[in-house]
Protein backbone atom coordinates (compact mmCIF):
# COMPACT_ATOMS: atom_id res chain seq x y z
CA UNK A 1 0.00 0.00 0.00
CA UNK A 2 2.98 2.30 0.54
CA UNK A 3 3.70 2.21 -3.19
CA UNK A 4 0.27 2.16 -4.87
CA UNK A 5 -1.71 3.65 -2.00
CA UNK A 6 -2.35 7.33 -1.76
CA UNK A 7 -4.71 9.61 -3.53
CA UNK A 8 -4.75 9.38 -7.35
CA UNK A 9 -2.02 6.72 -7.75
CA UNK A 10 -4.43 3.87 -8.49
CA UNK A 11 -6.40 6.02 -10.91
CA UNK A 12 -3.25 7.12 -12.70
CA UNK A 13 -2.09 3.52 -13.15
CA UNK A 14 -5.56 2.54 -14.35
CA UNK A 15 -5.56 5.23 -17.04
CA UNK A 16 -2.08 4.25 -18.23
CA UNK A 17 -2.93 0.57 -18.73
CA UNK A 18 -3.95 1.02 -22.38
CA UNK A 19 -0.80 2.85 -23.43
CA UNK A 20 1.09 6.14 -23.16
CA UNK A 21 -0.89 9.19 -22.07
CA UNK A 22 0.13 12.83 -22.29
CA UNK A 23 0.13 14.93 -19.12
CA UNK A 24 -2.78 17.22 -20.02
CA UNK A 25 -4.91 14.28 -21.20
CA UNK A 26 -4.21 12.43 -17.95
CA UNK A 27 -5.17 15.50 -15.91
CA UNK A 28 -8.48 15.70 -17.78
CA UNK A 29 -9.13 11.98 -17.25
CA UNK A 30 -8.67 12.37 -13.50
CA UNK A 31 -11.23 15.14 -13.23
CA UNK A 32 -10.95 16.43 -9.65
CA UNK A 33 -7.16 16.43 -9.38
CA UNK A 34 -5.22 19.64 -9.85
CA UNK A 35 -2.29 19.75 -12.28
CA UNK A 36 0.02 20.33 -9.32
CA UNK A 37 -1.26 17.21 -7.55
CA UNK A 38 -1.03 15.07 -10.69
CA UNK A 39 2.51 16.29 -11.33
CA UNK A 40 3.52 15.49 -7.75
CA UNK A 41 2.05 11.97 -7.91
CA UNK A 42 3.67 11.30 -11.30
CA UNK A 43 7.09 12.28 -9.95
CA UNK A 44 6.63 9.96 -6.96
CA UNK A 45 5.50 7.11 -9.18
CA UNK A 46 8.39 7.62 -11.59
CA UNK A 47 10.84 7.49 -8.67
CA UNK A 48 9.20 4.25 -7.49
CA UNK A 49 9.54 2.68 -10.94
CA UNK A 50 5.79 2.45 -11.63
CA UNK A 51 5.92 4.56 -14.78
CA UNK A 52 8.29 6.19 -17.26
CA UNK A 53 8.23 9.83 -18.33
CA UNK A 54 9.07 10.58 -21.97
CA UNK A 55 9.70 14.10 -23.29
CA UNK A 56 8.00 14.46 -26.68
CA UNK A 57 8.80 18.13 -27.41
CA UNK A 58 10.99 20.75 -25.78
CA UNK A 59 9.10 23.83 -26.98
CA UNK A 60 6.36 23.82 -25.97
CA UNK A 61 7.13 21.10 -23.45
CA UNK A 62 5.10 17.96 -24.04
CA UNK A 63 5.52 14.75 -22.06
CA UNK A 64 3.82 11.38 -21.96
CA UNK A 65 3.75 8.68 -19.32
CA UNK A 66 3.88 4.92 -19.80
CA UNK A 67 3.30 2.23 -17.21
CA UNK A 68 6.26 -0.07 -16.52
CA UNK A 69 6.08 -3.85 -16.06
CA UNK A 70 6.39 -3.24 -12.32
CA UNK A 71 3.46 -0.82 -12.48
CA UNK A 72 1.49 -3.21 -14.68
CA UNK A 73 1.87 -5.92 -12.04
CA UNK A 74 -0.25 -3.78 -9.67
CA UNK A 75 -3.22 -3.74 -12.07
CA UNK A 76 -4.44 -7.14 -10.85
CA UNK A 77 -4.70 -5.72 -7.32
CA UNK A 78 -6.52 -2.64 -8.60
CA UNK A 79 -8.92 -4.85 -10.57
CA UNK A 80 -9.73 -6.78 -7.39
CA UNK A 81 -10.31 -3.51 -5.49
CA UNK A 82 -12.63 -2.34 -8.27
CA UNK A 83 -14.58 -5.60 -8.12
CA UNK A 84 -14.82 -5.40 -4.31
CA UNK A 85 -16.05 -1.77 -4.43
CA UNK A 86 -18.66 -2.55 -7.08
CA UNK A 87 -19.85 -5.63 -5.20
CA UNK A 88 -20.43 -3.57 -2.07
CA UNK A 89 -21.75 -0.45 -3.83
CA UNK A 90 -18.91 1.68 -2.53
Amino acid sequence: MRIIGGKWKGSILWHLKEGPVRFNDLTRMLGGASKKMVNQRLKEMEAQGLLVRTVLNDRPIAVSYTITEFGRSSLAILEQLKYWAEKHDI
